[in-house]
This record gives C-alpha cells, sequence and structure tokens, in this order.
C-alpha cells in the first residue's frame, strides 16, 4: 500500500508553479507543520496558553492568506475548540497533557493538524494511541476506500491500546474556503459506506480517552463562525461585527478575542447575541470529556491521489 509523501519545506519567496492544482494546499500545510514545530518547545509548565496561541497564529499569518480556524490548545480533559479569550491567565502546569491544533490556509486552500504532548509520562501510551491510530488511517486513505472501514480500524486501533475513541469528533474532507465539508473520517465503525475519491482533500483526526468516548459542550464559547446567509440587524454593534468579521474571516471560524481587540465589550456581546438570535451566527462550543478524564489528538491534512494519498502537513 503507498505511503503518504510527506511535503518538504516551502520557502516563501519561491514562486508557485501556476500549472499545480496542488501548490497552495501543500504550502498551506507547511506552514501549519512549521508553526506546530515552533509550539512544541512552548508546551512546559509555567508558559500561558495565550503566548502559544498567539505565537502560532502570528506565524501563519506571517507566511498564509490567512487562519483557517482560531489555534486551539486543549488540555487535559478539553477535547476540542478551546481558544484563548482576550487577557487569558490560563498556564499550562506540571503533568498536564496538552494538545495543540491549528490551521492555516492560502487562498481557501486549508489546512489542519494536531498533536498532543504528555507532561506525564503515564499519559504516553495515550498519546501513542492518537498518532497510531491516525497514521494506521492514512495509510488505508486511497481512491475506493470505505469511510467506515476506515473508521472501524481508528475505533479497534484506539480499544487495543486500552482507551475509547471519541464517538461525536471525526476527520473531514476540506474543500476550497470549507473547512468541515460533506465527507467525514468517523472514529469509530458505522454502517455509511461513503466512498473516498482521488482529489479529494481530508484533515484526518483521531481522539483517544481514558473517559467513555463521549464529549459535552461546556459554557462561554470563545469560537464562532458566520453562516453565508443575510440577515436584518438593529444595532450598531452588530454592522460592525459583520463588517469586520466577513471581511477578515469569511466563512472560517474566528476567534471572540479577535474582535475584542476591535470593538467595545458591551458591543461585541450584543452583536453575538443578536446574529445568534437570527441564526447567522453559530457558536463552536468547547468540548469536554464528560467525566473529566484525559483526551489525545493527532491530526494530519492529506491529498487523495491516485494509488494513495499525499500528507501535506
Amino acid at each position: 500500500m503507498p505511503e503518504e509523501k510527506p511535503v518538504e519545506s516551502v520557502d516563501d519567496n519561491e514562486p508557485e508553479e501556476s500549472d499545480d492544482p496542488w501548490a497552495k494546499w501543500r504550502k498551506a500545510g507547511v506552514v501549519a507543520r512549521e508553526a506546530l514545530e515552533m509550539a512544541r518547545p512552548m508546551i512546559k509548565p509555567g508558559t500561558k496558553v495565550i503566548d502559544i496561541v498567539e505565537a502560532v497564529e502570528g506565524y501563519i499569518l506571517e507566511h498564509a492568506t490567512g487562519l483557517s480556524f482560531p489555534c486551539n490548545v486543549s488540555i487535559n480533559n478539553i477535547a476540542a475548540h478551546y481558544t484563548s479569550p482576550l487577557n487569558d491567565e490560563t498556564v499550562i502546569q506540571e503533568g498536564d497533557l496538552v494538545t495543540v491544533d491549528c490551521g492555516a490556509h492560502i487562498d481557501g486552500c486549508i489546512s489542519d493538524s494536531a498533536f498532543t504532548i504528555a507532561l506525564n509520562p503515564d499519559y504516553e501510551g495515550l498519546v501513542h494511541a492518537s498518532v497510531e491510530a491516525t497514521e494506521l488511517a492514512i495509510k488505508m486513505l486511497r481512491p475506493g476506500a470505505k469511510l467506515n472501514t476506515i473508521g472501524a480500524l481508528i475505533e479497534d486501533t484506539i480499544v487495543s491500546a486500552g482507551f475509547k475513541p471519541i464517538k461525536q469528533l471525526s476527520g473531514h474532507q476540506l474543500n476550497e474556503w470549507e473547512l468541515h465539508a460533506e465527507k467525514q473520517i468517523p472514529c469509530v465503525s458505522g454502517k455509511s459506506e461513503v466512498i473516498v475519491e482521488e482529489g479529494e482533500v481530508y484533515a484526518v483526526e483521531t481522539f483517544a480517552s481514558t473517559g467513555s468516548g463521549n464529549v459535552t459542550d461546556l459554557p462561554n464559547p470563545q469560537i464562532y463562525q458566520l453562516l453565508p446567509i443575510r440577515v436584518p440587524v438593529r444595532f450598531k454593534g452588530t454592522k460592525q461585527f459583520l463588517g469586520i468579521a466577513r471581511k477578515s474571516y469569511k466563512e472560517f471560524p474566528f476567534a471572540e478575542r479577535w474582535l475584542a481587540r476591535q470593538m467595545k465589550h458591551a458591543s461585541l456581546k450584543m452583536a453575538i447575541r443578536e446574529l445568534q438570535q437570527n441564526g447567522a451566527l453559530i457558536a463552536h462550543h468547547i468540548l469536554a470529556e464528560e467525566k473529566g478524564e484525559f483526551v489525545s489528538q493527532h491530526e494530519h491534512t492529506v491529498i487523495i491521489t491516485e494509488d494513495g494519498c499525499e500528507r501535506t502537513t
């Protein structure tokens, strides 16, 4: 079975070949990979989460068109969707399990990648389970492969290691300007026999847990996403919010923190409330393991080729 082909580092000054349809996808992958490599040594006790988040986002903004979503830093029982609020005082502690998840885009061509580091050696097995499951899933990805079969393989790999896959979270197809497209790569077995096709792009991510394999929403989301609809709005602050978000983030998820630097707090909260009531804005709630148990994640982006796949991150 063909192995995925990692992309070499891309020099920002190198001209892109206009006849290569995958050049921008590859460069987006390299930018995300390099941002994560930069973040890795920052994961140590005493580091503020907001420092990691802003370093990763700053690197991506310097080397890519933009962020495909805010940098997530998930600690211990948090599975996904935690990004720092403005002036976040959260600090990494001794023994924490820390995941960093980030994405870049080059003119809408997306990358999405993540890793977990265990500052407690007792959780190295949990980290390895998600790494192994992701790598095996990538090796299975080729035209004609069934996504439910890959999901069953992911589940078996994680369960065999003594852990549970997170049922509600999955890998996902990527399209231009679309972070979560139609097809999904589940972390568990299922009946839907959706087929992988050449030329598709996937974010392959798996989540392993010491708990039940279920996550629950926490209050106070920090990530939002505009839907591609127009709605009437009443408040001046809502119009300001829309002007910033539509221009800067389009339909990609964005952090409340980014708007908080440009708007007054009361106006920002009022805009979020009005747009949610109108159905134009969705919140990506912080997801936590339901029993407070630990969660690891590993993720890469791949392009489906004629006889396998090419890993961009």
